[in-house]
């Protein structure tokens, strides 16, 4: 009875170890076409169209403006985020440097410690955010990324 099992067991391995393999290559074969056919529309794309350095934004070559929803819907969003998060960093340190101050009656706090967390953190914050938006409206419209 072992054996049978031990055998039954090498089988559904056996099996399972094909069935992965054929489908790792045609996922990788599939993957491949995919990767060409994007490049292809890139490829159209940048063709009939210029990044506009001023602008920040994608133009066809006669100079109209394209507008991607998507992207400027992601750009508001990140921006209300955004500004929240900075007013509830800012909001909270205040209050913690008015609690310590109205416990003491003097500021105890390293005057570069509140330069750094007041200014310099939420100034990389928005620089890197900044950074990355740019990046992704210079990559090209959301649908030829696909």
């Amino acid at each position: 009875m072992l054996n049978i099992m031990l055998i039954l067991a090498w089988i559904v391995a056996f099996g399972l170890a094909t069935y992965l393999a054929m489908r790792a290559v045609k996922f990788r074969l599939r993957g491949r076409q995919q990767r060409k056919v994007a490049h292809r529309k890139l490829r159209d794309f940048t063709r009939h169209h210029r990044f506009d350095e001023r602008q920040q934004r994608w133009v066809r070559k006669d100079g109209v403006v394209l507008v991607d929803e998507v992207i400027e819907d992601r750009r508001l969003n990140l921006l209300v985020v955004g500004l929240l998060a900075f007013v509830l960093w800012e909001g909270y340190w205040i209050w913690e440097i008015a609690k310590r101050y109205s416990e003491t009656h003097r500021l105890q706090l390293p005057y570069v410690f509140l330069f750094f967390i007041l200014v310099v953190i939420p100034l990389a914050v928005y620089l890197f955010i900044r950074r990355r938006i740019r990046r992704s409206m210079r990559r090209g419209p959301v649908d030829l990324q696909t």
